[in-house]
Parts: structure tokens; C-alpha cells; sequence
């Protein structure tokens, strides 16, 4: 949108700051209870597994997000979206063909916690 809109700003990419159990650090944390804390973690897990598998070669993106939501389930969250975008436009893609982000939103008890992740395979 800025450089559709030429806007005199520039956007740098950076990595999510994480606490130290590995959860994205939000304000929204505070809203867990220790086990929900836990079972939060089941969302940056997923998405390191599925970076990992992405690497290795599955660029299919359905099979990347089934891998994801029945994790993200399976510790009890209540998944809101479960996406995998292109870098540049951000819309869905199918398959991995260049630079990605898989951007997750769950529920675990009453926070909705949001995490992303970059997948780049090298060329």
C-alpha cells in the first residue's frame, strides 16, 4: 500500500519479539493462565515444524495449514485463521513458489493470540 500509494515511508521487516517460553510478546498475555500460557505455545511450535517442513521440501499449503490448526487444536485453542500469504501482495497462495509469511490467530481461553512466521526456500 505505500509504494501503491507512494508514500514518503519506508517499512522495515523485523523479527517478533518473543518472551523467553517462545510466545509472540503481546499485551494480550497477561489474559492467560499459566496452562493457557502453555498450551499457547503449541501456535510458534507449529510454526517452526512447518517452516522446518517447508525447507525440506512440502510447499503445499493446504498440508502446512492442516499440520498447523490440528496443533494449535490439539493443545485446545480455537483457531481463528490459519493463513499462508505472499510476502509482497499478501494475498493466499496454494503453493510455496518464493517468499512467504504463514500468519496464525488463535483463541486460548479469552486471549486471541497472533503470530507469523517468514518461509523463504532458497532458489
Amino acid at each position: 500500500m505505500v509504494r501503491d500509494l507512494d508514500l514518503p515511508v519506508q517499512i522495515i521487516g523485523a523479527e517478533i519479539i518473543r518472551e523467553d517460553d517462545g510466545l509472540a510478546m503481546s499485551s494480550r498475555n497477561v489474559y492467560l493462565s499459566p496452562d493457557e500460557r502453555e498450551k499457547g505455545q503449541s501456535i510458534n511450535r507449529s510454526l517452526f515444524k512447518a517452516k522446518s517442513d517447508a525447507l525440506k521440501g512440502q510447499l503445499d499449503c493446504r498440508e502446512l495449514k492442516k499440520f498447523v490448526v490440528v496443533s494449535i487444536q490439539g493443545a485446545g485453542g480455537r483457531v481463528d485463521y490459519a493463513e499462508i500469504v505472499d510476502q509482497e501482495s499478501l494475498e493466499p497462495v496454494e503453493e510455496i513458489a518464493g517468499p512467504v509469511v504463514f500468519c496464525v490467530g488463535a483463541w486460548f481461553g479469552n486471549a486471541r493470540l497472533l503470530d507469523n512466521m517468514e518461509i523463504n526456500i532458497p532458489k
